[in-house]
């Protein structure tokens, strides 16, 4: 078959109940012709679909008719050779179509998982440090792949439970076909398992809602536990006291879970005993109220009610995943609702850009009257910050715990947005929101860097220079082999701040930022780069804005600013 549209997957999955929300503009063209025949089209393959799984439950149903057939021809002496060849045609196309249906339906969707995760991932990429921090990285980390991983998990069963109840509903027919009782009695089946499952579908749903909340602080704690590994050890108040929390925890996950699976277990288990009391009710009952009929005519009921059995569990397994898809679906539509709005709200003011010669060659960066507040009842601030570097220029920042420092450096970077005042480049004043030319041209290695695994985004030459930076802070021979992999050495904090700083200077940008760099260096590491290498950087023409306590080396700088209270203080000489 054809493919004959991109957004299969994405109709497919629009068959999945969940409560719609309103689509962004421009994910899909409505309105003309050429839409109008996407939509046709998309209705032709999806119909073309549910063909293949009304073939595949067909030609399962007529496994069974033959069956029958050829039983009773076996009891009269009567065996047909063709009946055994179309015997084995249907079970191959049986075979077939439901192997076609399955990896079709979930290539598509999985397809269609794919565009909207690469979706989300651009916005996410959009997305300024402000965002990133309240939607949390629990929440990102979900959003982007957790939640993905579940329903991609729950596709195959859900489109192999859909094809059972195809099956079954034409099982069905063959068995109204022989026993009109014998298929009320399989109606009344279904019948209890949908009002189950109605009944318990809500329960269940917010029971998930609970224990993605338990799993998500659990996760959080598991964190704690690797990045405060060095704390716990040093104190064991504060390692017990998180371990009974974990413990807490790991018991309410537990408990949520268990909750869950007996809901699934109860409905299982009576849609189970309800099937074995429908073919009890067949052998039993049925001759006390039927007219007599023959014992192969009964044999024969007997053999569909129990071929009845398997699609009825199938389609019961399949309640579960379809819970579970829900609400993954959910969750994504939900996650990527929010990084949509959030983007809109970046994109609307970051429309305008400015040509790169508005920046080159870079001479001088001023802040005036600029402030900051973080978001939240009583969110801290800077205020009124006036502030001008120039080209070349080494200044020290400093400041006590909580002054300011790292968020005035945030706000001058752009990662946070202003909330007032104006940031000048070269004494062009920039719009409200930065464009990204003015995030180039700063290098960084904050205090809570971020240690990649490659060296993303440098070219040969910027590879040529991060490796001469890797030998002259001394930790070129960490790596063994090829630089390309970072991730094969085991660094000290410090040796990984060395390499953050050579993949810094390696990007070759005009400023360069610093927060506590020589903080985690040995004595003789920290001369060499107050001494040494910050000298040579401004013989570059590299400027340095670098927040530092180290007091013994203040007069290396050219000026020293003191912030207190998100304000900056009057310069001071170095």
């Amino acid at each position: 078959m054809p493919r004959s549209s991109s957004q299969i997957g994405e109709r497919l999955l629009e068959l999945i109940p969940k409560p719609r929300k309103s689509e962004p503009s421009g994910n899909r063209p409505r309105g003309s012709v050429a839409s109008y025949l996407l939509a046709l089209t998309l209705v032709n393959s999806l119909s073309r679909l549910l063909l293949i799984a009304i073939l595949a439950a067909l030609c399962g149903t007529a496994v069974l008719f033959i069956l029958n057939a050829e039983a009773k021809a076996v009891d009269t002496h009567k065996n047909n050779a063709l009946m055994g060849a179309l015997f084995l045609v249907m079970l191959v196309l049986y075979r077939a179509s439901q192997n076609y249906l399955i990896k079709f339906v979930s290539r598509e969707v999985e397809e269609a998982l794919d565009r909207q995760r690469q979706r989300v991932v651009y916005k996410v990429f959009d997305l300024s440090l402000r965002d990133i921090e309240e939607v949390g990285s629990n929440s990102i980390r979900d959003g982007m792949a957790g939640h993905y991983m579940s329903l991609s998990q729950a596709i195959v069963p859900v489109i192999a439970g859909f094809e059972s109840f195809i099956l079954l509903i034409c099982l069905f027919g063959y068995t109204l076909y022989l026993s009109p009782f014998a298929a009320g009695i399989a109606t009344l089946v279904v019948a209890l398992m949908l009002v189950g499952y109605l009944n318990r579908q809500k329960q269940m749903a917010s029971e998930l809602k609970t224990s993605e909340k338990e799993d998500a602080q659990y996760r959080r704690l598991t964190d704690a536990v690797v990045g405060g590994a060095k704390e716990l050890r040093l104190s064991s108040d504060r390692r017990t006291a998180l371990k009974d929390l974990m413990s807490s925890v790991s018991t309410a996950v537990a408990k949520g879970r268990t909750q869950s699976h007996a809901h699934f277990s109860e409905m299982i288990a009576t849609g189970t005993t309800v099937s074995y009391l429908m073919a009890g009710a067949v052998v039993f009952i049925m001759p006390l109220v039927v007219s007599a009929r023959t014992d192969m005519d009964m044999s024969r009921v007997v053999i569909a009610i129990i071929f009845l059995l398997g699609p009825i569990g199938a389609v019961l397994q399949t309640i579960q995943q379809v819970t579970l898809a829900q609400f993954s679906l959910n969750s994504i539509d939900a996650f990527e609702a929010e990084i949509t709005e959030r983007h809109a709200e970046s994109t609307t003011e970051t429309k305008s850009t400015f040509d790169d010669s508005a920046f080159k060659p870079f001479q001088s960066i001023s802040l005036k009257s600029v402030g900051y507040t973080h978001r939240g009842s009583g969110g801290f601030s800077i205020q009124d910050i006036d502030l001008r570097i120039e080209k070349g220029e080494i200044v020290f920042l400093t400041g006590g715990n909580g002054s300011g420092k790292t968020t005035l450096i945030r706000v001058l970077t752009g990662l946070y947005p202003r909330a007032s005042g104006s940031i000048s480049v070269n004494a062009q004043e920039l719009p409200s929101a930065l464009p990204q030319q003015y995030g180039e041209l700063f290098a960084s290695v904050f205090t809570d860097f971020y240690s990649f695994d490659r060296p993303y985004g440098l070219d040969r030459q910027g590879m040529k220079v991060f490796e001469e930076w890797l030998i002259r802070l001394k930790v070129r021979d960490q790596f063994t082999g090829d630089i390309e992999d970072l991730g094969n050495a085991d660094l000290s904090t410090g040796q990984s701040k060395r390499v953050a700083l050579a993949l810094a200077l390696a990007e070759r940008r005009p400023v360069l930022i610093l927060d506590e760099w020589a903080a985690d260096q040995d004595p003789n590491t920290r001369k060499i780069f107050y001494e040494e290498i910050i000298p040579a950087l401004k013989k570059e023409g590299i400027t340095i804005l670098a927040i530092t306590h180290d007091e013994r080396y203040f007069h290396c700088c050219d000026r020293r600013l003191h912030i207190i209270d998100g304000r900056l203080s009057e310069e001071m000489g170095c």
